[in-house]
């Protein structure tokens, strides 16, 4: 390389650093965009999603007046998970129950029968006749949505469980042994992902948008005249976007602690630091290839972050991958972001870390090769 390049090279680089964090600060449009849409999707997520309680609005109608009628009533009233009761009583009245359901008020009906007692005492009868006085517990549904189903015939079936186990007649208890103390909030987990979606989106948006604003602002040709300026340009459009992600993931993250519970444990810091910046570093790359290969505002920032809202969902920052549906999965071992979520969350929130030594060799070939790949197309851009 010519001894020349060197005196050149490093005030092309401050000067583009400082014009484009210039400009970022200025632009409060540009500046916003990377910024909201985490923060708008942890707190849509979380107020439909994990917010508050876990309660499910359902009716209980109790027609049996004995003691265990009485006794399996209090039990559904009162069986709790981790984030408080499981239903939440709306009415008790019959036909109101029944009007409320078909309108999808509700998710369920819950009706003890009035003979509840005398078939549930009908133990020393023959088999054949105990079968036929077997306890019933009547249920309407409103059956529109196969996922919540699930949830409330679930939420049912504890609560039984729990009413058996009480009487001492539970065939089966079920001894539960987690990996961590307490489970982790739903909210707390959202937050995670909402930290990492700052991280891919606001490096990779950040910096297209300022390689971007070359051709919109029509200083694209002074570029082309500046002797040597792609190297200085390259990093200096990388280091002005992680710096502006920088600020990005920090409100984010002081959002997702403050407001969202999210908590990690602190001998996580130092390797969810070294993959991040990896990931990041590796947005930026990209980020580099869409400013240089569609350098329009209005066609890059779309498309960025409706991806990075349909990874968000999908890739591993509402919910783990392993609990999205097959198809799903499938795609998502092929999708990059969806390894970025898996190992931070993961990092974040599990109890014992699993060997990282996978991404510790994988990140730095990728970090050359996308800053390489989004370099080379940047100069090639340039002419």
């Amino acid at each position: 390389m010519d001894i020349s390049f060197w005196p050149q090279f490093w005030p092309q680089l401050w000067g583009t650093l400082i014009k484009d964090l210039s400009q970022w600060r200025r632009d409060r449009q540009a500046a916003f965009g990377p910024m909201l849409i985490p923060l708008v999707l942890m707190v849509i997520a979380t107020l439909l999603f994990g917010a508050g309680g876990d309660e499910w609005n359902v009716a209980l109608v109790v027609e049996g007046t004995g003691p265990e009628a009485t006794k399996l009533a209090q039990t559904v009233e009162s069986v709790e998970g981790n984030l408080g009761p499981l239903f939440r009583i709306i009415t008790r009245d019959a036909d109101e129950a029944a009007w409320l359901v078909e309108q999808g008020r509700l998710q369920m009906v819950i009706t003890i029968p009035a003979d509840f007692d005398a078939r549930l005492s009908a133990k020393d009868a023959a088999a054949e006749e105990a079968a036929a006085k077997e306890a019933v517990i009547e249920t309407q549904v409103f059956n529109i949505n196969t996922d919540m189903m699930k949830n409330v015939r679930l939420r049912l079936d504890r609560a039984i469980q729990t009413y058996l186990a009480d009487r001492g007649e539970a065939v089966v208890v079920i001894v539960q042994e987690t990996t961590r103390p307490q489970d982790v909030f739903r909210r707390s987990f959202i937050a995670g992902g909402a930290v990492i979606l700052a991280l891919l989106v606001g490096a990779a948006l950040n910096t297209a948008i300022m390689v971007a604003r070359e051709w919109e602002r029509s200083t694209v040709k002074e570029i082309r005249l500046a002797a040597g300026a792609a190297p200085a340009l390259v990093l200096g459009k990388l280091g002005a976007g992680l710096a502006a992600t920088a600020v990005n993931v920090a409100l984010t993250l002081t959002v997702a602690v403050t407001l969202f519970g999210l908590r990690i444990p602190p001998d996580r810091w130092l390797p969810l630091l070294a993959i991040g910046g990896a990931v990041s570093v590796i947005a930026g790359g990209v980020g580099l290839a869409v400013g240089a290969l569609a350098p329009d505002y209005r066609i890059l920032q779309p498309l960025l972050l409706v991806t990075a809202a349909g990874s968000f969902f999908a890739a591993g920052g509402y919910g783990s991958v392993a609990t999205l549906p097959p198809l799903v999965r499938i795609l998502d071992s092929f999708w990059p972001p969806s390894y970025a979520f898996e190992t931070m969350q993961q990092l974040m929130h599990a109890a014992v870390v699993a060997d990282l030594s996978f991404a510790y060799f994988v990140l730095p070939p990728l970090v050359f090769l996308s800053v390489g790949l989004g370099g080379w197309l940047l100069r090639r851009a340039l002419g």
